[in-house]
C-alpha cells in the first residue's frame, strides 16, 4: 500500500523543491499529485512566465496527475524509479 505524505502547508513549486532536497528524492522518481493540486501547480508554472516542459518535472522528478482519485488534496504519493 502506498503512503501519502504532506510536503508543506500548501502544494507549490517551492514546497516541492524544498521537499525533494530535504528527503533526497532521486531524479527519475515520480511525485503523484491530487488533480486539484496538479492544476494549481500547472497554473503556477503558466503564470511564472517560465517555459513549460512537458512532462512537468522539478529537479528531474516527474510530477504526475493522480488518475485513481485516491490521493487526498494537499498530499503526494512518491513512486520510486525501479533501477535495474
Amino acid at each position: 500500500m502506498s503512503e501519502f505524505v504532506t510536503i508543506g502547508h500548501a502544494i507549490s513549486i517551492a514546497a516541492i523543491r524544498d521537499y525533494l532536497f530535504a528527503k533526497r528524492i532521486d531524479q527519475g522518481d515520480t511525485l503523484v499529485l491530487n488533480n486539484q493540486d496538479y492544476h494549481t501547480i500547472s497554473e503556477e508554472i503558466l503564470h511564472s512566465g517560465e517555459p513549460v516542459d512537458i512532462p512537468v518535472n522539478v529537479l528531474g522528478v516527474l510530477l504526475a496527475k493522480d488518475t485513481t482519485g485516491d490521493i487526498p488534496v494537499g498530499k503526494v504519493q512518491i513512486v520510486k524509479n525501479e533501477k535495474l
